[in-house]
């Protein structure tokens, strides 16, 4: 919860996709005025100082500027509620947070169509998918998308 674990996490986020793909797909940071957030200059910036993304600032009380990002939130608190010790329900490593995004992720969306997040990368974005998929984020069969906290205790 800093700026620079914000900064790290951007970092860490272009490491996987690669300078390509991330400045392809992640144009724009959409985050609330919490204090991880200031350094929005150290998150849209490259090592070199190029310019990689931007960074903007939703308004005070007002999550539907998030769009999406919200819905994804919830879902996320599904599985991982607040103010629970994240070890304690099995999130111990970057494997079982890619099985938690996994199944966020392939779960069906309206607005998709009844497809899954994942279905519409790999459709639309391929390039993007495939990163995914080499960081160990997969599609879930639709009968097996369990968007609980036993999810990680079944492991």
């Amino acid at each position: 919860k800093t700026s620079t674990a914000m900064k790290n996490g951007v970092d860490t986020l272009e490491d996987i996709l690669g300078n390509d793909v991330f400045r392809k797909y992640v144009n724009v940071l959409l985050t609330d005025r919490g204090s991880e957030f200031y350094a929005a200059k150290d998150m849209e910036t490259d090592i070199d100082g190029s310019t990689r993304t931007r960074v903007f600032y939703c308004d005070p009380m007002q999550s539907g500027q998030k769009g999406s990002l919200e819905n994804n939130h919830i879902q996320l608190r599904y599985i991982l509620p607040k103010q629970t010790d994240l070890t304690s329900i099995g999130l111990i490593n970057q494997n079982s947070l890619n099985l938690v995004i996994s199944h966020i992720n392939s779960a069906p969306v309206e607005k998709f169509g009844g497809k899954s997040p994942l279905e519409v990368a790999s459709f639309m974005y391929h390039d993007l998918y495939e990163k995914l998929i080499a960081y160990g984020i997969k599609e879930i069969e639709k009968d097996r998308i369990v968007l609980k906290p036993y999810l990680l205790k079944n492991r």
